[in-house]
């Protein structure tokens, strides 16, 4: 009988892919939120606890419930009281009032009627006591403060009615808000859908999780139509987030990130409809050659981190480009029957569809690559593990990913190239054999390795010299 698939991942084990990608993606989530706050601190553990109130999908795995049990122990809420603090606990019984207890309530009752029946009669005196001089000095300044108020209260009323009014300049970051998100939603959804190439329903949930990093999602909500009292609420909570400070926007770090994969993607501020007058093939021929532009520099920039020269970089780069596009245009001035014969031949390759472009994926699972980040464990030569932090700086791994990898104070780089394009093979005992998947360099100071890469679904290994005892292997890091 064959032995079912099991998914480990830390101390827990997940019957299915699914879960277990949603725990991974719990622990990086929350690898994030302890790097941008300090979870031990109440007052920002009570601002984490209100964005995942807020949206409740954030954490979908049982690392991410034990996450949020250690949010509200740190912001002092006890959630063992919570669920019924007013209850009785089991097995309580009342004590019986016993004789003794009804005396003394008799006793208590009595003494309350004296001390009652001695402060009516003390009142009763003092009210005929009118001109003391206690009450000559409260009457002065009653007076005064009626003055005060007759001549400085119709300059107070008109500042409070002015058009530059708190309530309005509230009224106004709040819009201002809610359509920074509406605009940036629609933006990641159409990353999403268009580029990445995910469903609707996967698109849209995505975009919606990308909010998720603000203190409130505000893109679905008419400001408009709001009260002055839920402007004045929902400015309370952007100012106690931190998404508003001293009357402008703090941007959410991860918000940062998201908008520099749709600037390198192309969308952003594009509507995608070309500029007026341009034909469908001429709108999505001068949009591909401006992601092959911006994909060449791109490129370029990488390869000159690893210690390129200029020509070798862009050698490299322009190698990458044609195995990606097949076809790379570097002529802006042509006429439209140049245009025409590209259209078609990426019409053909599947990179233009309904007259827009389509984009490679981000994702390095789309290429058979593993995720690197946030942690790898690099060995060379069978020698032992160094881990590394680790994150990817390419937004589309077709033919070459880089990742940025830092140890301590150290930065280097590494450069999986060539993504499926080699047909050799790697023997790794006298009974298997994988398919090389490219080229493979490490740069890290003065350390330097270089060989060829092939990824089996649980490492990359590495053949350097004809050994092939080294990998790198991906890391969860616990630790929270």
């Amino acid at each position: 009988m064959a032995q079912e698939n099991k998914y480990k991942l830390g101390d827990l084990t997940f019957d299915t892919e699914q879960e277990y990608r949603e725990a991974a993606m719990d622990l990086k989530r929350i690898k994030g939120l302890m790097e941008k706050y300090d979870v031990e601190n109440p007052e920002q553990a009570k601002k984490i606890l209100m964005s995942v109130k807020a949206h409740p999908e954030t954490f979908r795995s049982p690392y991410g419930q034990k996450f949020i049990v250690k949010l509200e122990r740190a912001a002092g809420i006890d959630t063992s009281q919570a669920a019924g603090s007013s209850a009785a606990p089991s097995g309580f019984r009342a004590r019986p009032v016993l004789e003794e207890d009804k005396a003394e309530n008799k006793r208590a009752k009595k003494e309350k009627k004296q001390k009652e029946k001695k402060q009516k009669e003390k009142n009763q005196k003092e009210k005929f006591q009118i001109f003391t001089p206690r009450n000559f000095a409260i009457g002065v300044v009653i007076v005064a403060c009626v003055v005060v108020f007759s001549v400085f209260a119709p300059r107070l009323f008109s500042l409070n009615n002015s058009g530059d009014s708190n309530g309005d300049i509230r009224r106004n970051m709040v819009t201002a808000y809610a359509n920074s998100q509406a605009e940036l939603k629609m933006q990641l959804y159409t990353y999403y859908y268009n580029v990445v190439g995910q469903t609707e329903d996967e698109a849209q949930k995505d975009a919606e999780e990308g909010l998720s990093h603000y203190v409130m999602d505000l893109s679905d909500r008419t400001v408009s139509r709001m009260t002055d009292s839920e402007i004045s609420d929902i400015y309370g909570r952007l100012v106690e987030g931190g998404d508003i400070q001293n009357n402008s926007f703090v941007e959410p770090s991860e918000i940062t990130v998201l908008k520099d994969k749709l600037l390198a993607a192309g969308l952003s501020g594009n509507t995608g409809n070309g500029v007026e007058g341009e034909t469908a093939v001429e709108a999505a021929i001068n949009s591909m050659m401006d992601y092959q532009h911006r994909m060449y520099t791109s490129l370029c920039y990488q390869y000159s981190l690893l210690g390129n020269s200029k020509e070798d970089a862009q050698a490299y780069a322009n190698e990458d480009m044609e195995s990606m596009f097949g076809e790379v245009i570097y002529s802006y001035n042509m006429g439209i029957d140049d245009k025409q014969s590209y259209f078609d031949s990426f019409i053909k390759r599947g990179l233009i569809k309904d007259n827009q472009i389509v984009r490679f994926s981000a994702d390095p699972a789309a290429y058979n690559l593993p995720d690197l980040t946030p942690a790898i464990e690099v060995a060379f030569s069978g020698g032992e593990a160094k881990a590394y932090e680790c994150s990817m700086i390419s937004y589309a791994p077709a033919a070459s990913v880089f990742y940025e990898i830092h140890a301590g104070k150290k930065t280097g780089y590494l450069w999986f190239r060539n993504n499926g394009g080699n047909t050799d093979y790697i023997s790794l005992d006298d009974e298997t054999t994988v398919t090389v998947q490219g080229d493979f360099l490490m740069v890290f100071g003065s350390e330097t390795h270089s060989g060829e890469w092939f990824y089996n679904r649980q490492n990359i290994g590495i053949k350097i010299n004809g050994d092939t005892s080294s990998l790198i292997s991906y890391v969860h890091d616990l630790t929270y």
